[in-house]
């Protein structure tokens, strides 16, 4: 590929490598994705092409690097499949599948109810894709409804394993906080090492707001968020939400302490095929909140390097966390929790109506 191979055609590149460009379907922080035609397997591929912006920066070219390399070791029908991975002229690009559906953030905030069979099939194919890295020693520490695809066919397909930890790489060590903090489980939020508990984490926060069409921790607020994963519960699953041996699942899976959680995606596959067998009545489904214009505007399904004014807690963060980081959080969630305390002692004279009213536009 020459260099005029990735020039651009009404803003969009007309070939990459061997694959000729149709049309773009995605745009995200680290790079654009096109629908595009392989002529030799004769089939359509998605190709991702890292933005040019990123070309010259080693950190993002590592991370773009990784997630082809971490999806390209799993062969599981439950995780996106990566064909080819290049860089020429300059330019990196890794083809994958094409897939046709809708995210499953997409697909919780669709009109139709969801049928709890369906909402138990979709979480034993997410943890079975789960289970398949893990025993590759793949963590992939972003599990979000953003990251996971439902298939025209009813497959889940879990995506971008680019801030994914490989057991056997010092890239992403202890030290670096990475993940979304809406789902991020609180070993991540201290910036401690994690394991496949954290992605267990992660999938019970993923099923809380398949089960209710609400995120588990619901502050707008990063640090805020991050305060509640350290310290609060979510609000208890009514049974409208789910039954109960399904609720005690799900907050297991969400338990602060990992030593409490499931220790493997095996041990929850297992309690969800035995609830699915019990065949359970259909509990009502409760209206999915749908984000308000603002935050889909600044919603992105791609990493950042650091969340900046008006970055939501629905998007992937990552930053080197500097000596002392954690004694510093730390601090900052203490000091979170006085304030907190000090309001609610105060009551509605402390917000006064023009903090009510700024809180109702942020919502």
């Amino acid at each position: 590929m020459g260099a005029n191979d990735v020039g651009s055609v009404h803003g969009m590149p007309a070939q990459v490598g061997r694959y000729q460009i149709i049309e773009r379907v995605g745009r995200g922080a680290m790079g654009t994705v096109y629908r595009a035609r392989d002529a030799v397997m004769e089939r359509d591929v998605a190709v991702k092409l890292l933005a040019a912006d990123f070309e010259d920066d080693p950190e993002i070219q590592t991370r773009f690097l990784r997630e082809a390399q971490a999806a390209a070791r799993l062969a599981h029908p439950n995780i996106i499949t990566i064909f080819d991975l290049g860089r020429e002229a300059g330019h990196f690009y890794i083809v994958m599948e094409l897939l046709r559906g809708s995210t499953l953030k997409a697909y919780v905030q669709q009109s139709a109810p969801i049928p709890l069979d369906r909402k138990l099939d979709l979480m034993i194919q997410l943890c079975t894709g789960l289970g398949a890295a893990h025993r590759e020693s793949v963590y992939h520490r972003d599990i979000k409804p953003g990251n996971l695809f439902v298939r025209t066919d009813g497959t889940l397909k879990i995506l971008d394993f680019g801030v994914a930890r490989l057991a056997s790489s010092n890239v992403t060590a202890s030290g670096l906080l990475v993940g979304t903090p809406d789902y991020m489980s609180p070993e991540q939020a201290l910036g401690h090492d994690v394991d496949g508990r954290s992605d267990i984490f992660a999938a019970g926060g993923v099923f809380y707001f398949l089960l209710t069409g609400r995120k588990p921790f619901p502050a707008d607020d990063i640090m805020a968020v991050l305060h509640q994963v350290q310290k609060e519960e979510p609000a208890p699953l009514t049974d409208a939400d789910a039954p109960a041996p399904l609720a005690q699942v799900i907050m297991k899976a969400l338990a602060k302490d990992r030593r409490q959680r499931y220790q493997a995606c095996d041990e929850l596959v297992a309690d969800l095929v035995e609830i699915r067998r019990m065949q359970l009545p259909d509990p009502p489904r409760v209206a999915a909140v749908a984000p308000s214009a603002a935050a889909a505007a600044v919603s992105s399904d791609d990493t950042v390097d650091m969340p900046a004014p008006g970055r939501t807690t629905d998007e992937t963060i990552e930053f080197a966390t500097q000596v002392g980081w954690r004694k510093k959080m730390s601090s900052r969630l203490q000091k979170m929790m006085s304030m907190m305390s000090a309001m609610s002692t105060l009551g509605p004279r402390f917000r006064g109506p023009s903090a009510g009213a700024g809180q109702n536009q942020a919502r």
